[in-house]
């Protein structure tokens, strides 16, 4: 072998050994990403190293990382809905879907009894009690079933469906107490006319006629204004040809009773025509809009307590629809 062949070689083993080295050296420095520990296996480690992306700032460590996947329940509080919240809410919506369907169903039966949807009385529709029960129990039944079915099958729309229609309740019933309390010499008008309105209407709607039977023995009062406003009455009045004429209601009268038991239904017949002070010793002669007035002016602090529930019931509704969207965004962050 000559001299020039043996320096290639022993340049070719240098090189070599140079690369050796970087190489080696390079694996010096590598350290493995986490060792496996008890039932911990690397690739679970990847997967939770790649669901958990290095933020800019570094705050995620591997030892985060470890210590996250070694709290099973800390994963399985992150990846469920608060059980006490959820079937809270569906139960008190199931509740509330019950009760406001039934009273939509009573409003329906009430309707279809009274035959309130035929033509001929159909003009009157917007005037029938009957109407007010649809509505209201259509609403609440609506509403909660959204809230009841949202909650048990987690679901985000119908969740913030429910949460809308709470939102718009709240802001109308602050609006509506604001406006009642404003308006209320407009509102006193409102309750006189519509009383007026029912005192025409006595004998062509029972529901109408229930009404004013209620509030005329619970206040003790006749009529609207005086016991002389059932002259306004088509079948009370004086000129009326029927056996109501110049009459009042038996739930006018002071005592509508005989001997404590059976119902005088003609306790009230020809107390139109009585002067006062006869009239006096059969029925209430003091009309009831102003009981009325005094019976709200006395009770309103009962009337503001039971809103204020009302309002807190509404609003737990609400954080508990919230709250269990915010867990379904928690989930979705975790997948």
């Amino acid at each position: 072998m000559d001299e020039q062949s043996c320096r290639n070689k022993l340049k070719y083993l240098s090189s070599s050994e140079a690369s050796l080295a970087v190489t080696f050296s390079s694996l010096s420095f590598y350290t493995p990403p986490l060792q496996q520990e008890g039932t911990l296996h690397n690739d679970k480690l990847g997967q939770a190293s790649c669901s958990r992306c290095p933020q800019a700032d570094g705050a995620d460590t591997v030892r985060d990382v470890r210590s996250e996947l070694h709290n099973p329940q800390r994963l399985c509080r992150a990846n469920k809905v608060n059980g006490c919240i959820k079937y809270l809410m569906v139960l008190s919506n199931f509740i509330l879907t019950v009760l406001g369907y039934l009273i939509l169903g009573i409003g329906i039966w009430g309707l279809i009894d009274k035959e309130s949807l035929d033509l001929n009385k159909i003009n009157t529709l917007s005037t029938d009690p009957m109407l007010a029960f649809v509505v209201v129990g259509l609403i609440v039944g609506f509403f909660s079933c959204s809230g009841c079915l949202g909650a048990l099958r987690e679901n985000q729309y119908l969740l913030k469906f429910f949460t809308a229609g709470i939102l718009m309740f709240v802001t109308a019933e602050i609006i509506g107490g604001i406006v009642v309390y404003a308006q209320r010499d407009r509102i006193e008008r409102f309750l006189k006319n519509g009383m007026t309105l029912c005192v025409k209407r006595y004998q062509d709607d029972p529901d109408v006629r229930f009404i004013i039977n209620e509030i005329q023995q619970g206040l003790k009062c006749c009529g609207v204004e005086s016991y002389h406003d059932w002259q306004l009455n088509l079948y009370f009045n004086c000129s009326s040809p029927g056996v109501h004429a110049c009459g009042a209601p038996a739930s006018c009268c002071i005592n509508p009773q005989e001997n404590g038991t059976v119902m005088n239904s003609q306790c009230g017949f020809g107390t139109l025509h009585m002067e006062e002070v006869t009239a006096q010793n059969y029925i209430y002669l003091h009309g009831c809009m102003s009981h009325l007035t005094n019976w709200l002016n006395s009770n309103i602090g009962s009337i503001a307590a039971f809103g204020v529930i009302l309002m807190v019931i509404q609003l737990l509704g609400l954080i508990f629809a919230m709250k269990i969207l915010s867990d379904i965004e928690l989930i979705k962050v975790h997948w």
